[in-house]
């Protein structure tokens, strides 16, 4: 069987080691049209990933936790408050009976355990691998690649993500809604040691999610910032200078962190919601970005395209069980019916986190308020929210090892 993944990032990458387990005598390869970085970045330079309790069973039973772990920071508690308003809620790793809610972790750290880990299974990797379309006229799935020939698979993964060139070239219906914000992303350094805290905190600009990364040599807090405002707000803090960007972002998360001192490199892209009408087609898969974005301030987009990918190696490997076609389109579509409550799920936990603390008047923000406080003093739906956000009890039956 002949199995291509379209796109190299860390969700193809996933896609391809649960596919290669779930059917080991498959010739699984990447396509991926950059060349690799080399090298690793800054401190502060660096962009990084939230996972949750869940994907840490899943890379767990993938062999790769261990070195994951080590080089990412523990989230002990989330605290969550309302910039201006009073009351707040913190989420502790005791609600749930664990050591973390989460880990934090860069990502060229995640992305070298794959691509190890992936060689190790024995996926190739082609890059730079220009990729122009999709043919699917035939009986099997072709990848065109400009005036190189096409290759022909059995299964074409479509993870080349958001707003997906090969997805437009297939025709496929998406749903698109703007949400009229715009993301910062950068990381930033505040005085004293981390006690590996994440803080959700919700502006009337829009909310910004600070996720704690290990301390580095400077021996001071290291922060990785998702900041959510307005986009005309947005290009002007994309221009301001570093001392000007730190002292607007002081002013909205306060001082509970202490002073903020540095601001690494910052990156800035448009908030759109992005959904396709179908994941599956015969032959065809899409995935991760291309399928579904989620807004970043609840940091869910990797842990759901990786739950994705354990529930398509679980999907086909009890088809192949059966004696069935893996690969075949009654399989594809148990796949899609599978991930279809999680992701619905999500989805709308994350677009509420991200509206609920939108400034709407004094009427209407008094029970927010007096409801965040309630969520710190009601223990029991405390550690529901709580448990809901790492991910457990998605009812994920890991693939077997090979």
């Amino acid at each position: 069987m002949r199995v291509e993944i379209v796109g190299g990032g860390m969700v193809g990458l996933a896609f391809a080691i649960a596919l290669k387990r779930s059917l080991p005598s498959a010739a699984v390869r990447v396509l991926e049209a950059r060349a690799l970085p080399s090298g690793a970045p800054s401190a502060l330079d660096s962009r990084a990933t939230a996972l949750n309790l869940a994907s840490r069973d899943i890379l767990t039973s993938w062999g790769i936790w261990p070195q994951i772990e080590a080089v990412g920071a523990a989230i002990k508690a989330i605290h969550v408050s309302s910039r201006g308003r009073f009351g707040s809620a913190v989420m502790e790793a005791s609600d749930v009976g664990e050591a973390a809610l989460g880990y934090v972790v860069e990502n060229h750290f995640v992305g070298a355990a794959l691509l190890k880990l992936a060689a190790d299974s024995g996926v190739v990797l082609q890059a730079p691998a220009g990729v122009t379309g999709v043919d699917v006229s035939g009986a099997s799935p072709a990848i065109l690649r400009g005036e190189e020939a096409p290759i022909v698979a059995d299964l074409v993964v479509i993870a080349d993500g958001a707003d997906s060139s090969l997805c437009h070239h297939l025709g496929v219906n998406m749903v698109r809604r703007d949400v009229k914000q715009r993301a910062v992303a950068a990381n930033v350094r505040f005085e004293g040691v981390s006690k590996g805290t994440a803080w959700e905190r919700f502006t009337e600009h829009g909310p910004i999610a600070l996720l704690p990364l290990p301390d580095d040599v400077s021996g001071s807090q290291r922060y990785n910032l998702i900041w959510s405002m307005h986009p005309d707000e947005s290009r002007a803090l994309e221009g301001a200078d570093d001392a000007e960007f730190l002292q607007a972002l002081q002013r909205a998360v306060g001082w509970r962190l202490g002073r903020l001192t540095d601001v690494g490199r910052r990156t800035a892209w448009d908030l759109s919601r992005i959904s396709v009408r179908e994941q599956v087609r015969a032959g065809i898969v899409i995935a991760g970005n291309a399928a579904h974005t989620l807004h970043p301030v609840a940091g869910q987009g990797f842990n759901l395209s990786l739950r994705d990918a354990s529930r398509l190696a679980q999907t086909l490997a009890v088809t192949r069980g059966r004696g069935e076609d893996a690969l075949s389109l009654p399989a594809l579509r148990q796949y899609e019916s599978a991930v279809a409550k999680d992701q619905q799920e999500t989805t709308r936990a994350t677009d509420f986190l991200a509206t609920l603390f939108r400034s709407r008047g004094v009427f209407l923000d008094l029970p927010r308020d007096a409801a965040l406080v309630g969520l710190d003093l009601l223990v029991p739906l405390r550690r529901t929210i709580a448990r809901r956000g790492t991910g457990k009890g998605m009812d994920l039956v890991h693939e077997g090892r090979h």
